[in-house]
C-alpha cells in the first residue's frame, strides 16, 4: 500500500479540538501564575519588610508612612530623623503629629465632600524595616493614634501559607 503524499499548497485539515485543549491548558497555567490583586503599595527601596502568612488583604489606603534607618517619611516627604525619634523620651513625635493631623483633616474633608460619614479613625499603611528598633515603632504607632489614624496596617511580604 502506497503512502499518500500531499502536494504543496494543498489545504491541511487539522483538528480544532486538540488545539482548544492546548489553549485551555496554557490558559489555566497562566491564570495560576498571575497574581490577581497585584501589589497595593510600592515598598521603599531601602527597607526589608517582615514576612507574613496572613491571607487578609488591606483595603486601599491613600496615606503611607515609611520608617527607615534614617528618616520617617509621610507620602514620600521627609518629616523627622529616625535618630531623633529614638532619642526622645515621650511617645508623641511632635513633627510627625503635625503632618498627620493635617493629612487626617484632608481625609475628613474628602469624605464629607463625597457625602460619606467619617466614622472611626483614619486609615494608614506603615512600612517598617523588620530590623527596626521596637521603641521607634512604638512611638510612631502612638503618634498615629494621637493624630486620629486608628486603623493602622503594616506592609509585609506575603508568603504562601504552604511554605
Amino acid at each position: 500500500m502506497a503512502r499518500k503524499t500531499r502536494e504543496y499548497g494543498e489545504p491541511i485539515a487539522f483538528s480544532l479540538t486538540s488545539m482548544m485543549d492546548i489553549m485551555t491548558i496554557i490558559l489555566v497555567f497562566m491564570i495560576k501564575q498571575v497574581d490577581s490583586e497585584g501589589q497595593l503599595i510600592t515598598a521603599a527601596e531601602n527597607l526589608v519588610l517582615p514576612n507574613s502568612t496572613s491571607t487578609k488583604t488591606p483595603r486601599e489606603v491613600s496615606l503611607g508612612l515609611v520608617v527607615d534607618a534614617n528618616w520617617v517619611l509621610v507620602d514620600g516627604q521627609r518629616v523627622v530623623e529616625t535618630s531623633i525619634v529614638s532619642g526622645q523620651d515621650t511617645l508623641l513625635v511632635a513633627a510627625l503629629d503635625e503632618v498627620l493631623k493635617d493629612k487626617r483633616e484632608i481625609e475628613k474633608q474628602a469624605k464629607i465632600a463625597k457625602g460619606e460619614p467619617d466614622e472611626g479613625g483614619g486609615n494608614i499603611i506603615v512600612q517598617l524595616d523588620k530590623n527596626m528598633n521596637y521603641d521607634v515603632m512604638y512611638k510612631v504607632m502612638a503618634t498615629c493614634g494621637f493624630s486620629g489614624f486608628t486603623n493602622v496596617a503594616f506592609a509585609v511580604n506575603q508568603l504562601n501559607p504552604e511554605e
